[in-house]
């Protein structure tokens, strides 16, 4: 074989290669969110929700396991950073997020809101994010979340609110990232 055909050959096997790792990337990011599908399922606004005590809007950062800011929920549309924000009821709390429907989270299933510095590939200065600790009831069980919002218009009334939201109900608060 010449050396023109060998690294014509070489070329063809490295493309090759390179092909079959992004394939790969893909069934496996597809699996996790099939089997986190079961566990994190979509709950639709309910059409009575109550009066809005606020709305933000601004960027959802991430969704993550309740204290693994480096696990990252990839069910539902809640995987990727993307415009975003929130409306709150008395009766819950609406997640918008670009291109997915609103997902609903009753107010029974919230286990807090506080500050945070950092979430999977997004760090900000410290206390930049305001994370909305939840709880998804799917097939699997129970799975404790934490969704990071960023709000560039503020966010200070969004966090009280959703506070005051979380503490009408007894959670158990879990230690986390918070404010460090």
């Amino acid at each position: 074989m010449s050396g023109d055909g060998l690294r014509w050959l070489e070329g063809g096997i490295i493309l090759a290669l390179v092909a079959l790792l992004f394939v790969a990337m893909v069934r496996t990011w597809r699996t996790r969110a099939r089997k986190q599908a079961e566990a994190v399922p979509p709950v639709p606004v309910p059409t009575t929700v109550g009066p809005a005590a606020g709305s933000w809007d601004g960027f959802t950062v991430a969704t993550t396991r309740a204290d693994q800011p480096l696990e990252r929920i990839t069910a539902g549309g809640l995987g990727f950073r993307g415009r975003g924000g929130v409306t709150v009821h008395d009766t819950g709390v609406v997640l918008h997020h670009a291109g997915t429907p609103d997902r609903w989270i009753a107010a029974d299933a919230l286990r807090g809101a506080d500050r945070a510095t950092w979430a999977i590939d997004r760090v900000v200065e410290p206390g930049g994010l305001v994370r909305l600790r939840w709880t998804a009831t799917g097939a699997a069980g129970a799975t404790d979340l934490d969704t990071y919002f960023r709000f560039p218009e503020g966010d200070a009334a969004a966090l009280v609110a959703l506070q005051g939201l979380s503490t009408k109900h007894e959670h158990p608060h879990t230690a986390g990232e918070g404010t460090n």
